[in-house]
């Protein structure tokens, strides 16, 4: 039967057949294998990514706990931070009058409100460096972002007085 055609013929026959049996080869085994490669490939990269969210959480923990020691802890009436100020001063034991503590100033962006507190002492210069450093080691409702030593002239004893200018401020996230 195969007898009277031609080897060209027969050969462009086998290439067509080979063609066909190549393509179904490909829709039916070779395509499945390559997208369950890619799957797995796929999922690969999404397990590591969850095993490198555990590390990711926990760095981003000690990020939160760094910024609370460097910000100062997040509290939610500013009034409080105030009178956290007031007593923390009433602990220290210098001989530093308190002059004024000026009411809570608040600024804001879309991320943050910032409350700051200005408290105003007066005395020598080692007690006021003192109740500085307690408030900067101590105080952890809010940080110390200023500091201002002045002179001023009283009117009536033209005495010299030695201020000293404490500004706080602390953060909080706007939700």
């Amino acid at each position: 039967m195969f007898e009277n055609i031609s080897y060209k013929k027969k050969f462009i026959a086998l290439l067509i057949l080979m063609v066909i049996l190549a393509f179904t080869a490909y829709k039916r085994s070779y395509s499945m294998a390559i997208d369950a490669a890619k799957l797995l490939e796929e999922s690969k990269q999404k397990l590591a990514k969850v095993n490198n969210s555990q590390q990711h959480i926990t760095s981003l923990k000690s990020e939160v706990e760094y910024l609370d020691k460097l910000i100062g802890k997040e509290v939610a009436n500013p009034d409080i931070v105030q009178q956290e100020i007031l007593n923390t001063f009433t602990e220290i034991n210098t001989n530093t009058p308190l002059v004024k503590l000026e009411e809570v100033h608040k600024s804001s962006d879309e991320y943050f409100n910032v409350y700051t507190n200005r408290l105003i002492l007066t005395g020598n210069f080692g007690d006021l460096l003192k109740t500085t450093y307690n408030y900067e080691k101590e105080f952890d409702f809010s940080r110390v972002v200023s500091l201002q030593f002045y002179i001023e002239k009283e009117p009536r004893t033209r005495r010299k007085r030695l201020f000293e200018q404490i500004i706080f401020q602390n953060y909080e996230k706007i939700r």
